[in-house]
């Protein structure tokens, strides 16, 4: 297959991960970065792009989209990813003009949170719309959606076990940690935990401000967000990896959902019927559903270092069972192209 590649493109990305795997999968991928369109303009442009889907960075970037789209030959498939800056007309053009299948991804919940009124309206044109959300596939279909895959959001090739360097254990040693956007109700879990003097670490590009006005936080908050090698290195050093939920939608799993286990990690997750079907609970992984339970847990497996280790095992295990990897994932996804 020859795909048109349009998305967010930065190094470190999940965008550029799926790109690379479905060029591994042995396609030909021909990419179109939008990273670049935000960085042309002053600061006030990019916050109106983002929060509106409105101004000159949009408009750039489906000038361009249309403006590529004829130089390439023989497209076979183009591939949107997290397409809340593309205009319907323009998707309709780019499918006139080659022929092609169109198709939308996103980890994202994009219709309850994240929305876009150019993807809204883009829903009936793609020939097939992928998500992570199961509770917004009702949503799509009510949408017009003619073909919604459901996948998990998985893990990409950085997560695997691994030897830890004292230096790198040095930097990131902790009994549990939490790597993630700030939000209230992950607060609250945190802040109970804190309440057991254990070594918690969090990392986050939001909690450096917020350890400014809460003074509680100080001895947890460690720095802003981790890219590249030192997430998953900080995963590796921490004995407990919270998988925590989002409240501002009805959020039943997350990237760390698998990310954590994936590094032969131990996750202690928030109990969801997604996350029971994915790990058997008090095997390959443990849940909660109070901060009663949450910290009982924590205060067992901090005490029992080899019950946490095989259940540590055993997670990462069924990671490679299950094919929870987003190059196991995207692989199925594609062969329907194939069936």
């Amino acid at each position: 297959m020859k795909i048109f590649y349009v998305g967010p493109l930065w190094e470190g990305g999940t965008a550029l991960e799926r790109l690379n795997i479905l060029s591994r999968l042995g396609h030909t991928v021909i990419p179109f970065d939008i990273t670049p369109f935000e960085k042309r303009v002053p600061r006030l442009f990019r916050s109106i792009a983002c929060r509106f889907k409105v101004g000159p960075i949009p408009q750039a970037v489906n000038k361009a989209l249309k403006d590529s789209v004829r130089k390439v030959n023989g497209i076979s498939h183009i591939w949107i990813d997290k397409g809340v800056w593309i205009y319907p007309d323009t998707l309709q053009y780019l499918k006139q003009l080659t022929g092609a299948m169109a198709i939308h991804y996103t980890p994202d919940a994009q219709l309850l949170s994240q929305r876009s009124r150019h993807f809204v309206a883009c829903i009936p044109i793609y020939d097939m719309l992928i998500t992570t959300k199961e509770w917004e596939v009702q949503s799509y279909k009510n949408a017009g959606a003619k073909n919604v895959v459901l996948t998990y959001q998985g893990y990409d090739e950085r997560f695997f076990p691994r030897n830890i360097e004292e230096k790198d254990f040095a930097l990131y040693a902790s009994d549990v940690c939490f790597i993630g956007h700030t939000q209230k109700h992950y607060a609250d879990r945190l802040k109970s935990i804190s309440s057991l003097g254990v070594n918690l670490r969090v990392w986050g590009d939001a909690w450096p401000d917020y350890m400014m006005k809460q003074k509680w936080s100080n001895s947890m908050v460690v720095g802003k967000g981790l890219w590249g090698e030192s997430y998953p290195k900080a995963l590796s050093c921490a004995k407990i990896g919270l998988g925590l939920l989002g409240k501002h939608i009805p959020e039943t799993s997350t990237t760390r959902t698998f990310e954590i286990p994936a590094m032969g990690a131990f996750l202690l997750a928030e109990r969801t019927a997604i996350h029971q079907s994915l790990f058997e609970e008090g095997k390959e992984a443990e849940f909660f559903a109070s901060d009663e339970e949450m910290l009982d847990k924590i205060r067992y497996y901090l005490a029992h270092d080899n019950d946490r280790k095989k259940i540590a095992l055993a997670g990462r295990n069924r990671c490679e069972r299950g094919g929870y990897s987003s190059y196991e994932l995207l692989r199925e996804i594609m062969a329907r192209f194939l069936s």
